[in-house]
């Protein structure tokens, strides 16, 4: 049986004019109100603190304490923390336009001012586990708690590490938001 001119969907074609000219317009209107700017400059402030070891102590002393954490271990919580951030920054900016601006901001800064650790995150698939504990959606944190402690080699079920990785994903989500919201972004929710 032929079934070639057998459609289930009829095809739209799609005005791509219209979306260029709406886009254009979106990024002129953040351009002129300032948010592309603060975008790129929230960027690269997260990424100035989550690579300065010294700031990033001060400000994870409350959650990891003192205790010595293992190079790899170092690695997983860094990796974590760059995680929640690109969380929260999609969660909270107004447009995909601002979004990506940062996200990108903060990615280039790495890629230029830490480029071993670039490339070690950047091929690692740390982020895919993240990704599928977030898409859980039933206890993110507890989630995202329990990945952490897998992949610093502990086991999903190593209370210690699961604690340490939730804790850390509330605690850097929470900064985070401080963070943006300092920037005032016109047409942020409040």
């Amino acid at each position: 049986m032929d079934d070639s001119d057998v459609k289930i969907f009829k095809k739209e074609k799609r005005d791509d004019k219209f979306d260029e000219i709406g886009l254009i317009s979106k990024m002129n209107e953040e351009r002129g109100n300032g948010n592309i700017d603060k975008s790129k400059r929230l960027g690269s402030y997260l990424a100035s603190i989550f690579l300065d070891k010294d700031v990033l102590l001060q400000k994870l002393r409350p959650i990891i304490g003192d205790k010595e954490y293992t190079k790899a271990e170092s690695f997983q919580i860094k990796i974590l923390m760059f995680f929640a951030a690109e969380y929260q920054l999609n969660s909270l900016l107004p447009n995909n336009i601002l979004r990506n601006t940062a996200i990108n901001a903060l990615y280039d800064d790495i890629h230029d001012k830490a480029e071993e650790f670039y490339k070690e995150f950047s091929d690692g698939a740390e982020y895919s586990f993240y990704y599928l504990a977030v898409r859980k959606n039933d206890d993110i944190s507890h989630n995202i708690g329990k990945c952490f402690s897998m992949l610093c080699g502990k086991g999903k079920e190593n209370e210690e590490y699961a604690s340490l990785g939730s804790e850390l994903w509330s605690g850097v989500l929470e900064e985070v938001e401080e963070i943006i919201r300092r920037y005032e972004f016109v047409g942020m929710k409040k």
